[in-house]
């Protein structure tokens, strides 16, 4: 056993995102580093389990740790690397970063960052999923780029992975969680060192339908960046804080949700 702990560390942007390489890098500092994650984007899938498809991991040399990619689901790489790929179970699964804020509980429940995360709480393991705001005007062009980014982004994209890895190094000070926990993290785009957290929880938000026509008489997703901006965040939420400039902290216990989701978005 190695002298530090372990981390599984996936994501649902892919394996080649920089957002990914800048998480992973920071944790190699404190965590003996493994990495499982999708072949290519696998974004608002949520907890989704392959079914039907075979799935092959394959070994990516690109990193300074074990790491592969699998033609999945960001739940079936932690599922897999669990039972199948790592030499040693960890001690936490982290997720992420993902382009992007995953913020609210519609947002939440459809991330597959998040879902990653929760399947490692479903194997009893620590999980943290990590998510970071992008300016809305350069989003398509960031995620097109798959997360390559310079000059202020660049700088909050790394404080943001230094300061997730050391949530997840205190994380692991602490007893064991019971339930079904998973700490979501959320950074804004111009986080630093004194960017304060909030202890948040997520708010309501009632997005209607996701989808708009398109040319073809079909319906495609249509993310609609009104859907917060028209929102009213209770003061305590994680929509609040995005609002605010704050990086924030909302934990998550799914097995306890009835009496946990309590804030709402009017």
């Amino acid at each position: 056993m190695g002298s530090k702990p372990s981390a599984l560390v996936t994501n649902d942007d892919g394996i080649d995102s920089r957002f990914l390489r800048e998480l992973v890098f920071a944790l190699s500092k404190r965590f003996e580093v493994h990495v499982c994650a999708p072949d290519g984007e696998r974004s608002w899938i949520g907890h989704a389990i392959t079914r039907y498809d075979r799935l092959v991991p394959e070994s990516v040399e690109a990193f300074d740790c074990p790491a592969w990619k699998v033609n999945g689901t960001p739940a079936d790489c932690v599922n897999l690397a669990l039972g199948h790929l790592l030499p040693r179970r960890p001690e936490i699964v982290l997720s992420g970063i993902n382009l992007g804020y995953n913020v609210t509980w519609p947002m939440i429940l459809s991330s597959g960052t998040v879902g990653g995360a929760l399947e490692g709480s479903l194997e009893g393991l620590a999980a943290v999923a990590v998510s970071m705001s992008l300016p809305p005007d350069q989003f398509d062009a960031i995620r097109e780029s798959q997360g390559k980014v310079d000059g202020s982004l660049l700088r909050s994209l790394q404080i943001s992975a230094q300061r997730a890895a050391e949530f997840a190094e205190q994380l692991m000070e602490g007893p064991p969680e019971p339930g079904l926990v998973v700490h979501n993290l959320n950074f804004p785009e111009d986080a630093n060192e004194d960017t304060s957290m909030m202890e948040v929880e997520p708010a309501q938000l009632r997005l209607g339908s996701l989808f708009a026509p398109d040319e073809t008489g079909g319906y495609q997703l249509h993310y609609r960046t009104e859907w917060l901006e028209k929102a009213n965040p209770d003061p305590n939420t994680d929509l609040a804080a995005l609002r605010v400039g704050q990086a924030s902290h909302a934990r998550i216990d799914f097995s306890n949700l009835g009496s946990n989701n309590k804030q709402s978005v009017r």
